[in-house]
């Protein structure tokens, strides 16, 4: 049953083309299913296997299919019948061949735009105008593929029908926090930590709990003694390039944290940065790579450019579905559009050339900055990136980070004070950032905090 769609479909995989599998797929199978309608039409999955393609691209194809009026998509297979009224069939995904949509409040083709935005993007015309529709609740089927793909080459054993599409990191673990924890959970998390993450703990009302973080990283002791201590129902990581000190943990470190992490039961959550940021040699496999439990969350924002607001998320299956209902709950889907232009970036090479540039940046700006911080006085140390923007600087014992932060704005230098970026109110570090200037201007604004450390207003505030 179906041998001549499948056969269609061995014809559009073995062709030649630039154009996206899926597109081929559903073009090939266009013709047959207006000749004899879609019986015989085989599932998604039974056509997948059958072609030895991933999942998700029969099913981009099948949706783009419906979308030309072709196929009446519902739970598990094509319809092989006629759907029925409106109100009838709750599991009717559209209008029946030829019918008129009077349910869906979107807008027809002649009223979305198109043009050069949707032909730069390397979009077909029934692709394109999906991109400007609301989405899969999953997210763009050919960027879960690109994510896939790249993850795969991190040592992470990941489907494209397991990559969740979010609107970067802190919308992801939103998500996860609302499917997962309630008012008054225990969260483990660095501190410090990256800036945004505090206040958001603090809306869902969990009680967070500090790991200290150190010149080095995280100590897996601690890590242990807090888990035991605290019971938390999620930890929250970032392994690789953690921000503020840009510390990425080695091999034999990553598996005695997760370890540590084992017997409490506790989620683990990995905060992941593109190891193609890495100046220093090559990041260790992700922790997701060494366990396929521990959640990972990563984002476009750092690699590309933060107003990129797309990003992922990827775990296992049963908890991925529970974030899926809560983002299907409270945004219906992603942006398709936005998604499509990661795609389209990733596809033209643009994340390789940006990461490339990246590195060099990075690598020269780190430079001065260690360079000037060598000549501060004794008293205050600081952790040594290995790729990023940032350094963690520990100070003195009794020197007050809001103080030198104070002191090192009125000589022209803004750096961010520990408390900050800390769930405990950490007053002893300071993030140097140095993504916004390099050069000269970044080593006279180092300059300026250098002074900072050493005035004497740097001395605890009262």
């Amino acid at each position: 049953m179906g041998n001549g769609f499948v056969a269609d479909g061995r014809v559009a995989v073995a062709a030649s083309s630039g154009r996206p599998l899926y597109l081929r797929l559903a073009n090939a199978l266009a013709g047959r299913l207006a000749e004899q309608g879609a019986d015989g039409l085989p599932s998604a999955r039974e056509v997948a296997g059958r072609l030895g393609v991933n999942r998700a691209t029969v099913t981009a194809a099948y949706r783009e299919l419906a979308q030309r009026g072709l196929l009446v998509l519902r739970p598990g297979r094509p319809s092989r019948r006629r759907a029925t009224a409106a109100g009838g069939d709750a599991g009717t995904l559209g209008p029946p061949p030829g019918g008129l949509d009077l349910a869906r409040y979107a807008p027809d083709r002649s009223l979305v735009p198109a043009g050069r935005v949707l032909r730069w993007l390397g979009l077909g015309d029934g692709e394109g105008e999906s991109v400007v529709h609301y989405g899969d609740v999953w997210g763009f089927a050919r960027l879960r593929e690109v994510l896939s793909e790249r993850m795969s080459g991190w040592g992470m054993r990941v489907a494209a029908t397991d990559v969740l599409l979010t609107a970067g990191v802190q919308h992801g673990l939103d998500l996860l926090l609302r499917a997962t924890t309630r008012p008054g959970d225990v969260v483990l998390v660095e501190d410090p930590t990256y800036p945004g993450l505090p206040p958001l703990l603090a809306i869902h009302r969990v009680r967070a709990v500090g790991i200290p973080v150190h010149r080095d990283g995280l100590h897996d002791e601690e890590v242990r003694e807090l888990a035991r201590r605290h019971h938390p129902v999620l930890t929250i990581v970032t392994p690789t390039l953690h921000n503020p000190s840009g510390v990425v943990l080695e091999a034999t470190r990553r598996r005695r944290l997760l370890a540590a992490l084992a017997a409490t039961g506790t989620q683990v959550v990995e905060e992941q940065f593109d190891p193609g940021l890495v100046i220093d040699g090559v990041a260790p496999s992700p922790l997701a790579a060494l366990d396929p439990r521990v959640v990972a969350v990563g984002s476009f924002s750092k690699a590309l450019f933060p107003g990129l607001r797309v990003g992922w998320m990827t775990g296992p299956r049963p908890l991925l579905a529970r974030v899926a209902a809560v983002k299907r709950a409270t945004d219906l889907s992603g942006s398709s559009f936005l998604e499509a232009t990661a795609w389209a970036l990733c596809r033209k090479g643009e994340l390789d050339r940006q990461l490339e540039r990246l590195r060099r940046a990075a690598a020269a700006r780190r430079d001065i900055v260690l360079d000037e911080l060598g000549r501060a006085g004794d008293g205050a140390g600081w952790s040594v990136p290995r790729g990023g923007f940032s350094v963690m600087v520990t100070l003195a014992p009794g020197v007050s980070a809001r103080a030198v932060a104070a002191r090192a704005g009125e000589l022209g230098a803004w750096v961010l004070p520990g408390p900050l970026m800390s769930v405990s109110g950490r007053d002893d570090v300071v993030r140097l950032a140095f993504a916004a200037a390099g050069g000269a201007r970044l080593r006279d604004g180092v300059r300026q905090f250098v002074a900072a450390l050493a005035a004497p207003s740097a001395a605890p505030l009262v």
